[in-house]
């Protein structure tokens, strides 16, 4: 298990709250490092965020990451049939300076979608469906970018059942910033849809899937 110290340099160290203690490591992506902490005693996902990031989205965008990601968590959230697949917002700390810039969320005692995958020799109907919900619902709420790539994607039993739960939410849609002059013509002219990298992340779950399905030994 990576020790907590390592992991804290990739995002500078971390100054925290005496109320807000790391456990460990609970996975990283390339704008943060998240730890499984305990804060006024309970459980919760930690996302501290590397700074080269903050000093992005700061001059890219005119926004803090953390406020950022706060805000697109809840209004996914505020979306009744999106609710059952995302963790819970809780607060952000760090906006004076004072402490490490963080977003606290709802811990997801859950595992990785590919480990799923590999365990069942294909993944659940029950998650690839759920995967089309959370697309459609999102998409008629003008939520677009949910960062839906399979390998950011964890997934937990509910009443016995599988099912993704969503806590990536700090990718800045494309339609918002388009890269380049050529996909920014594509969503002006409708000729690319605005939640088009969603619906390819969900051809991603079904090949994932499948390719998992056919090393299913006969």
């Amino acid at each position: 298990m990576e020790k907590i110290e390592t992991a804290a340099e990739e995002v500078g160290g971390l100054r925290l709250p005496p109320d807000l203690e790391p456990i460990s490591v609970a996975g990283k992506g390339r704008r943060s490092v998240t730890f499984r902490a305990s804060y006024r005693g309970d459980t919760v996902a930690m996302k501290a965020y590397r700074p080269e990031f903050i000093e992005s989205y700061r001059s890219k965008y005119d926004v803090n990451i953390a406020v950022f990601e706060m805000a697109r968590n809840r209004a996914f959230r505020k979306v009744p049939e999106l609710l059952p697949y995302a963790a819970k917002p809780l607060t952000v700390i760090g906006h004076d300076g004072k402490y490490s810039l963080l977003f606290l969320q709802e811990f997801i005692d859950g595992i990785p979608l590919t480990a799923l995958a590999e365990q069942n020799h294909g993944l659940p109907d029950s998650v690839l469906e759920a995967g089309e919900t959370i697309v459609r619902a999102a998409e008629m709420n003008d939520l677009h970018d949910l960062d839906l790539y399979y390998k950011n994607i964890l997934v937990r039993q509910i009443k016995g059942v599988w099912q993704p739960a969503i806590h990536d939410f700090n990718l800045m849609p494309q339609h918002m910033f388009p890269p380049n002059p050529v996909v920014k013509l594509a969503f002006r002219t409708g000729a690319r849809k605005f939640s088009h990298r969603d619906y390819r992340c969900l051809l991603e779950w079904r090949a994932y899937s499948e390719a998992c399905r056919s090393q299913k030994p006969a």
